[in-house]
């Protein structure tokens, strides 16, 4: 049996067809029905792989362009965007700014710097803290890569460095709150503050849940 996978642009103008996999399957016990586990993740790391590269290059044609002007191509290089069905690997092209768009700074621009700035899909980011607030990270890490393609990248390390940024960030926000909270003492404010300690409250034990208690630099 023989799996395609066909993407139609918005115009409905077909791209080219990509095989992604090819699957033999033989019928002789309940187990042979379906796909395996093995068979799944390979099958959703192709696709995922496909799916995102049309997407980035449809993003990149629409934001190739400066004052209705395309910019010049100056190569490329590899970057990894970690997803829930695979890591994909994607060429972040650099291009050359108009002149008279340069400033003291580079003199190119990598427009996925902007798509993708932390290399990794927020649905992952999201899985991997929760899983991370509920068991030891090694064994998140080995959940993670037992039901879904993502075998680089889920060990303990790399889930303990994402769930402490993903705390660290909700606990400046929480800071930016109260900053600004106090800085406009006005009676509405005050009406509003049983609400807005209630949001803070529940975002800081979120943040608190997401280490999982971890702090001081121990981890699990």
């Amino acid at each position: 049996m023989r799996m395609l996978l066909q993407i139609i642009s918005d115009d409905e103008t077909p791209a080219p067809i990509a095989e992604i996999a090819t699957l033999t399957k033989t019928t002789s016990g309940a187990e042979d029905l379906g796909l395996t586990l093995a068979e799944g993740k390979a099958l959703l790391a192709a696709a995922q792989q496909r799916i995102v590269e049309r997407q980035v290059d449809c993003w990149l044609d629409q934001h190739r362009k400066v004052d209705g002007r395309r910019l010049r191509s100056k190569g490329s290089y590899p970057i990894t965007f970690r997803t829930l069905f695979g890591d994909v690997r994607l060429k972040s092209p650099r291009y050359y700014l108009p002149k008279d768009q340069q400033t003291d700074g580079p003199a190119t621009v990598s427009p996925l710097t902007k798509l993708i700035p932390g290399h990794i899909a927020p649905e992952r980011l999201y899985l991997e803290t929760k899983w991370s607030s509920l068991v030891p990270y090694a064994a998140a890490a080995e959940l993670l890569a037992d039901v879904l393609p993502v075998d680089d990248g889920a060990n303990a390390m790399t889930l303990r460095r994402h769930t402490l940024e993903v705390a660290n960030r909700v606990e400046s926000e929480l800071a930016e709150e109260r900053i600004s909270f106090m800085e406009n003492p006005c009676p509405r404010d005050w009406e509003a503050l049983p609400v807005l300690t209630a949001a803070s409250s529940w975002r800081w034990t979120a943040a608190m849940s997401v280490t999982g208690g971890k702090r001081n630099g121990i981890s699990s």
